[in-house]
C-alpha cells in the first residue's frame, strides 16, 4: 500500500519514483491501494448521504435492475451532486488525477461517478470483469502499435469512505488476470468461473482491503466480485471511473469505422461521444449548477478533463449507468 506525503498533497504530484511504482502494479497486478486521499470531512458526508439514499432504496423491498442481474445486495446507487457534496477533495483531486494521467495518459477523462453499495446480509456475484480488451487481437494490438497483453485504457477507482475489509466485504480479486488475453476472444458474457484451469493459473482469489479514505486504483479487466456484508452495516463505496482519450464512445470504448463527418465533429468538440445508436452526442456527465464553483476553481493540473456539464436540478437516484449518471429535472439558465 502507497502513502501519501504532506510534500505532495500540497504540492497536488506525486514523488515521481512513487508514481511509477503505483503504475507498475497496476500493469502487473491489475490494482494498487493508495492510502490518505480524501479527507475524513468528506468521507464523514458522503457517508451519511449514501447510508440515507441506500436505505430509502433498499427499504421499498424489491431488488434493483442492478441486484437482479449481479446479486442481491449491491446497489449501484447514484450520488447526491449538488454542493455540499461534490467535493474537491474527491472528484477533483490533483493526486488521484496524477495516478489517473500516469496509467492512461494527458487528457484522460472521468466517465462515471456512482455509489458502489454492498447491504448487510448480501450475497456473492459471479465472478466478473468490467471491460473487453480495447484490441482483441495481437495483430490488431501491433498495427496501432500497441504491445500484447494490450494496456489499460480505463482506469476504475473504488474510495473507500471507511475500513473496508472482508467482513464488510472487501471485493474479492485475481491479481494479474487483466493480462489473460484468453478473454479477448469470448463472447459476451462468458464468465471467468466457468473455467477452472483459469481460476488455477491466476488463483488464489485475495481481497480488496482499503482503509478509509483510500482508493483502490484497478484495471477493469481484472477478474472481481462482490462479497457478502457478514456486518451488521451498510458498507458505502464510491466508483469513478476514467477512460484514455482514444475512447470515443460515452462509455470510454473506441468505435472504428466512424464516418470522416463524425470523426471531425469529436475531434472539434471534446464534450461529444458516440451514443449507443450509433449518433454523436453530448456525453458530459451532469452536475448541478450550485457546484459549478468547485470545478471553475480547480483547474486540473494534470491534463485530465472532467467531462461535465452543469444543469438546474437533476434526480440523482436514477439512469446513474445512461449518459450524463443522472436524470435532469431542469436545464441550467447560464
Amino acid at each position: 500500500m502507497f502513502t501519501i506525503t504532506n510534500e505532495e498533497r500540497n504540492a497536488g504530484s506525486l514523488d515521481s519514483d512513487k508514481l511509477a511504482s503505483i503504475v507498475n502494479d497496476i500493469s502487473a497486478q491489475g490494482y494498487a491501494v493508495v492510502a490518505d486521499l480524501v479527507s475524513e470531512e468528506t468521507r464523514e458526508l458522503l457517508m451519511e448521504s449514501v447510508r440515507e439514499d441506500a436505505e430509502a432504496i433498499h427499504g421499498t423491498g424489491e431488488l434493483t435492475p442492478h441486484e437482479k442481474h449481479t446479486g442481491e445486495g449491491h446497489l449501484q446507487l447514484g450520488l447526491r451532486r449538488r454542493a455540499p457534496y461534490v467535493r474537491p477533495d474527491l472528484l477533483i483531486n490533483p493526486l488521484i488525477e496524477h495516478i489517473v494521467s500516469g496509467v492512461l495518459g494527458e487528457h484522460a477523462w472521468l466517465g462515471f461517478y456512482n455509489g458502489n453499495v454492498n447491504m448487510p446480509g448480501s450475497t456473492s456475484q459471479p465472478l466478473h470483469f468490467d471491460r473487453p480488451y480495447t484490441w482483441r487481437t495481437k495483430e490488431r494490438a501491433e498495427a496501432a502499435g500497441e504491445s500484447w497483453p494490450p494496456r489499460a485504457t480505463t482506469l476504475s477507482c473504488s474510495i473507500a469512505l471507511e475500513d473496508i475489509t472482508t467482513r464488510n466485504a472487501a471485493t474479492e480479486i485475481y491479481p494479474g488476470s487483466h493480462r489473460e488475453t484468453i478473454v479477448a476472444s469470448w463472447p459476451r458474457g462468458e464468465r471467468p468461473d466457468t473455467h477452472p484451469e483459469l481460476l488455477e493459473k491466476w488463483g488464489p482469489p485475495a481481497r480488496m482491503e482499503i482503509p478509509a479514505g483510500g482508493i483502490c486504483f484497478r484495471d477493469p479487466r481484472m477478474w472481481h466480485r462482490g462479497m457478502p456484508n457478514t456486518s451488521d452495516k451498510v458498507r458505502p463505496m464510491i466508483a469513478m471511473t476514467f477512460h484514455a482519450s482514444l475512447g470515443n464512445h460515452w462509455r470510454g470504448v473506441l468505435v472504428r469505422d466512424l464516418s470522416p463527418e463524425d470523426l471531425t465533429r469529436l475531434e472539434e468538440d471534446s464534450a461529444l461521444r458516440v451514443m449507443d445508436d450509433g449518433t454523436i452526442g453530448d456525453g458530459r456527465l451532469v452536475i448541478e449548477e450550485s457546484a459549478r464553483e468547485v470545478f471553475d476553481q480547480h483547474p486540473s493540473k494534470h491534463g485530465i478533463s472532467r467531462n461535465v456539464r452543469f444543469v438546474g436540478t437533476l434526480d440523482h437516484t436514477v439512469d446513474a449507468h445512461l449518459v450524463g449518471g443522472a436524470r435532469v429535472l431542469e436545464e441550467s439558465d447560464s
